[in-house]
């Protein structure tokens, strides 16, 4: 994937780090690019919303992920964490010493760590670390903050397995990016240290999805229909005050470096730009990644999907710059 404009790193950051990627030239990508948005299109933005009941929701999502299968060579085994489902992903044949948190994403009411191995194995294998994936509660049956309370349990954990937090990264797509935009605050509120940076793939921000891209670009998102957003945010029932209810009002004054990356063509693209602003307002290392024609966490196309695979690499060199070793 090419980068059609880089802007190089100010000595003291007042601006975040702006690349865009070109789609990779090659008819693969320009064929199953073409598939994909028309798939989704088709089979995923029209259920993905009310008033589709919630379990259908919910099948279309597995079934959706089982056709974007992750890579072989690694192992998967499963653990419990205080009651918590949790996916544990390592490359064979190597002991890992690093560690990425990943929170999935599916609009806090659907998704699982089986639905985003697509993203995970890859991860495991380019960044040669050890992946645990969290099943945090969903709403509606579980409200806020029972995410972010998850993902503070999953992060402990991790800590627990002898990795150092300068040696672990939290990463997540979408609601995971949200909880991912959070759980920095929220393991200094635990009394954790921080982990050593972020790696977020077009996090929902805009608690009332009313910025500019998601009336301009509605339309050109495959995937994301904004009353999905809303049916999530209705069913979080975030307590009014809640430190962590408004991922806005957030100090970001000791954050960890962060990436961020997001699509084109997608009703979050605000979000994204909004968080990288924001970061490096606050005098943190921000980089955004804008993938120029490509849409919501189109990385889970990475079997069939070139610029889907080289995004996920970026990701893999962007924590190998600012992971202890």
């Amino acid at each position: 994937m090419g980068v059609a404009a880089a802007q190089a790193e100010p000595s003291a950051q007042a601006e975040p780090i702006l690349r865009h990627y070109v789609p990779v030239a090659s008819w693969r990508e320009t064929v199953m690019a073409r598939i994909m948005r028309g798939a989704l299109f088709a089979t995923f933005k029209p259920f993905m919303r009310p008033p589709v009941p919630l379990p259908l929701q919910r099948g279309i999502m597995h079934a959706l992920a089982v056709s974007m299968p992750g890579v072989s060579g690694v192992e998967i085994r499963h653990v419990k964490v205080n009651g918590m489902d949790m996916e544990r992903i390592t490359p064979k044949g190597v002991k890992p010493r690093h560690a990425i948190l990943y929170l999935h994403g599916g609009a806090f009411c659907v998704g699982s760590p089986r639905s985003h191995r697509s993203i995970t194995t890859r991860l495991a294998t380019m960044a040669q670390a050890e992946v645990f994936v969290p099943h945090y509660r969903r709403v509606p049956e579980h409200p806020f903050p029972a995410q972010i309370d998850d993902s503070v349990k999953a992060y402990r954990y991790v800590l627990q397995q002898g990795f150092a937090a300068k040696r672990i990264a939290a990463a997540g797509d979408s609601a995971g990016g949200t909880l991912t935009f959070m759980l920095p605050a929220a393991a200094v509120a635990a009394g954790l240290a921080q982990p050593a940076a972020l790696v977020m793939i077009s996090p929902a921000l805009d608690l009332n999805l009313n910025s500019s891209s998601v009336h301009e670009r509605s339309h050109r998102d495959p995937l994301i229909h904004p009353s999905w957003g809303r049916q999530a945010v209705k069913w979080m029932k975030t307590p009014e005050g809640h430190p962590l209810g408004n991922p806005k009002a957030l100090s970001l004054a000791a954050y960890p470096p962060a990436l961020i990356q997001v699509g084109e063509d997608e009703v979050l693209f605000d979000d994204s730009t909004w968080a990288a602003q924001a970061l490096a307002r606050s005098g943190r290392h921000a980089e955004l990644e804008v993938y120029l024609k490509r849409w919501h966490v189109f990385h889970v196309h990475a079997a069939v999907m070139p610029s889907a695979q080289a995004a996920l690499r970026r990701q893999a060199e962007f924590l190998f710059n600012h992971w202890a070793r």
